[in-house]
């Protein structure tokens, strides 16, 4: 097993020197390839297709290392995926491009889809509503994190991670404020 790890782990590096300077749809499996010295039948051996090698750095990069951790709440989750991306944004940026089958972006909301379901599960209260928000709260965090990136300058991760929690906050107070006003209201 060790010689598949250095496998995946050189072609996860050209992949990665390449989406630093070029597209990912003008990335071919032949240039990374070419870029580490394999030939396409060891890249074929690890990862179906480019799209497979993108998802892959991302959990082993990321999901792997945060295994270990213990985190308090869903805040600091966010906090090191914004650093993760800020650390790789080039990279990042290019992979969220891409929309479709297989692609990062549906890779990325699927995790999030399923973050998401538990750390709101005692939020949502009518099951019947329960995949509207799961996947408005998805989108929403999945554009966010786009355009974050796509800043220039880009803001520091806990500077942008404090601003979502600014406005989710924000938006959740003037509707309890709202709320309590109805029922004044009514009474």
């Amino acid at each position: 097993m060790p010689d598949s790890n250095i496998t995946k782990n050189a072609l996860a590096a050209a992949m990665k020197s390449l989406m630093d300077k070029t597209p990912f749809s003008k990335i071919s499996v032949g240039d990374i390839c070419e870029l580490c010295q394999m030939n396409r039948k060891s890249f074929y051996y690890h990862f179906k297709d480019k799209y497979d090698l993108v998802n892959w750095i991302f959990y082993t990069e990321f999901i792997s290392a945060i295994r270990s951790r213990e985190l308090e709440n869903g805040w600091e989750l966010m906090q090191d995926v914004c650093e993760y991306f800020y650390q790789n944004r080039r990279f990042y940026m290019n992979a969220l491009e891409v929309h479709g089958q297989d692609s990062f972006r549906d890779y990325f909301k699927d995790l999030l889809h399923a973050i998401i379901k538990v750390y709101f599960a005692e939020i949502i209260t009518k099951e019947k509503d329960e995949t509207f928000f799961i996947n408005f709260f998805t989108d929403a965090i999945v554009v966010a994190i786009e355009r974050w990136l796509c800043e220039n300058p880009c803001r520091p991760p806990k500077e942008f991670v404090d601003l979502m929690r600014d406005a989710i906050n924000g938006v959740a107070v003037h509707i309890v404020q709202e709320m309590e006003q109805e029922q004044v209201r009514e009474a």
